[in-house]
């Protein structure tokens, strides 16, 4: 399965999926794409899952006609190893893969003000 990490997304992290293809938006050249714009490209580019921390990606656009979908992480905390804890979860998820699905993985155990 063909994976692109948000810019976001801790580069070095890349390597845990293991059995993916898996490249990054810096990678690619497409930093500071902007969201909707990005989601184009990543279908463009046949791409089958943007990994993403940021919640605004599958709540500005329409999923429904997507080809590929968002997987958004919520990590309890902030890093790279906060986020490596819920690699098992994505790829756990990725199993049940579905063009247009938006998929939230939080590991968070309380809930946070805004």
């Amino acid at each position: 399965m063909r994976l692109l990490l948000d810019e976001n997304f801790p580069v070095d992290l890349a390597q845990e999926f293991v059995g993916h293809e898996c490249a990054h938006v810096v990678s690619m050249g497409w930093q500071g794409t902007k969201n909707g714009a990005l989601l184009a490209k990543a279908e463009e580019a046949g791409f089958h899952v943007l990994i993403t921390l940021d919640t605004g990606i599958p709540k500005q656009n329409d999923m429904g006609s997507r080809q590929l979908a968002v997987y958004v992480l919520q990590p309890e905390g902030q890093g790279p190893s906060a986020v490596r804890a819920l690699v098992g979860d994505v790829l756990a998820a990725l199993d049940s893969f579905e063009p247009g699905q938006v998929v939230v993985l939080s590991n968070r155990t309380r809930k946070r003000t805004p």
